[in-house]
């Protein structure tokens, strides 16, 4: 089995609870969450030849913690063995009596999931809280959503469910890691920044 997140940015409202959770239950600051919401937004005015105007403008939300991803370079890049994927979740994990410091896993993400800290030379990351994973139903970020814009589920059954796009900007291509993520966007996002994506391939 291979356990993944699932996000509906038509859902979040940016509030940060899911953030907030995640630094109660873990015991971080805010600038140590494994749990990142951010806001992403592009687009222009545009004005056709009978000054009529369209625009490309969007913004949304994206609520990213670790992927879990199915070719973790956190992993392959550890020195100390101190990240491992459990074989029977696929969930990555951090070992903290292995862990160095020395922040190679950070360096490594294109997701920059894992949190280093350079002082206290620690790294962590999400690891869907693992130590009460079957004990609780689902992650303390899923739980604290009051819009239920994240869900936490076995990966077939949410891509089942909610389809298969795993990447969106400002996120890199998928197949670099193979993300266990499923992400719903409105129409509206994706056609904009898909025309913006294929002027801006014109152009070059």
């Amino acid at each position: 089995m291979q356990y993944g997140f699932y996000f509906d940015a038509l859902k979040c409202t940016g509030c940060e609870a899911c953030v907030d959770a995640c630094c109660q239950r873990c015991g971080t600051s805010r600038s140590e969450a494994c749990r990142t919401v951010t806001r992403y937004e592009g687009g222009v005015w545009e004005e056709a030849a009978d000054g009529t105007c369209s625009t490309t403008l969007f913004t949304y939300f994206l609520s990213l913690s670790c992927h879990h991803c199915s070719a973790p370079p956190c992993v392959d890049a550890c020195p100390s063995h101190a990240k491992l994927k459990n074989a029977a979740t696929g969930i990555v994990t951090a070992d903290a009596s292995k862990c160095i410091g020395c922040g190679a896993c950070a360096s490594a993400c294109p997701y920059e999931a894992p949190k280093h800290d350079p002082v206290r030379r620690r790294t962590h990351v999400c690891d869907a809280c693992a130590d009460a994973f079957g004990s609780h139903p689902e992650p303390a970020c899923v739980s604290a959503c009051s819009e239920h814009a994240l869900a936490f589920d076995d990966i077939d059954r949410l891509r089942a469910a909610h389809g298969s796009l795993a990447s969106v900007p400002p996120l890199p291509a998928p197949d670099l890691t193979q993300p266990n993520l499923v992400l719903n966007m409105a129409p509206v996002m994706l056609s904009s920044f898909m025309k913006r994506a294929a002027v801006s391939g014109a152009a070059r």
